[in-house]
């Protein structure tokens, strides 16, 4: 368990998990709660993107930096949004 951490696989599991909820997501496009792709989207990249980054920092830190840029990019977005 402690290597797959370490390895940061459990990064792309989590990442899986998240295209998969973003696939439903906009399948069902938010019915339950009248929610629109550009309320959500933003946050889930933000977090998308952190895992991306914990992902590749084992391999690459240039594009390691390049995920949390992509992680900053996100949230500014969703703040400016939710900014009011």
């Amino acid at each position: 368990m402690q290597a797959l951490f370490a390895s940061g696989h459990v990064a792309a599991l989590i990442l899986a998990l998240m295209v998969c909820e973003v696939a439903v997501l906009l399948m069902t496009r938010g019915r339950a709660h009248h929610m629109k792709p550009s309320v959500y989207l933003p946050n889930i990249l933000a977090g998308g993107f952190l895992l991306l980054a914990w992902w590749l920092s084992a391999t690459s830190w240039p594009l390691a930096a390049a995920a949390l840029t992509g992680a900053l990019l996100a949230h500014l977005t969703d703040m400016k949004a939710r900014w009011k």
